[in-house]
């Protein structure tokens, strides 16, 4: 009998996303191991906080972002969301700050993802903790958010395992 045909090290969630995104090609002699349990393995998967913002000056980073968050949005665990699509909010105090959030909503909007330059008052009416007076404008971006990781990996082990893929803990 022959081994595996991948071996992925790591079982967090890049080395979940792998199994499931190879498994989704067809690709199903994979064994992913991680040296602690599943789904939380102890890294940095299990204590991130999960934030995922889209905008970047890297068009192919935007892209992996855009597509996380449309895959993150499309998976649940027992009926409990893996993304929470609360958007995201970056703020300007400087006039400096302003430029680059203005040249930030270039990038973003070039790149085909949704985002809004937002007046102080804007800021201020989608987070009421921020002082109008020292807020000059804001970038947003209402399909960011927080991804619940563990609950993300667990969906993506369930979907790689039930296309033949194995998983090893400890």
């Amino acid at each position: 009998m022959a081994g595996p045909r991948v071996v992925i090290i790591g079982a967090g969630v890049v080395g979940a996303a792998l199994a499931d995104e190879i498994s989704a090609r067809g690709w199903t002699e994979v064994t992913v191991v991680d040296q602690g349990p599943l789904p939380a393995t102890g890294g940095s998967t299990s204590h991130a906080p999960g934030l995922v913002f889209q905008t970047n000056s890297s068009k192919t980073m935007a892209e992996l972002a855009r597509y996380t968050v449309e895959k993150f949005c499309s998976l649940e665990v027992d009926g409990k969301p893996c993304f929470l699509q609360v958007g995201g909010l970056e703020v300007a105090t400087t006039p400096e700050r302003l430029t680059e959030l203005r040249r930030r909503h270039g990038w973003v909007t070039a790149w085909g993802i949704e985002a809004q330059l937002l007046t102080p008052e804007e800021c201020v009416e989608r987070h009421a903790l921020l002082d109008v007076e020292k807020v000059l404008g804001g970038l947003l971006v209402p399909t960011d958010g927080l991804a619940k990781a563990v609950l993300a990996v667990e969906a993506q082990i369930r979907r790689a395992t039930e296309r033949g893929v194995t998983f090893l803990a400890r």
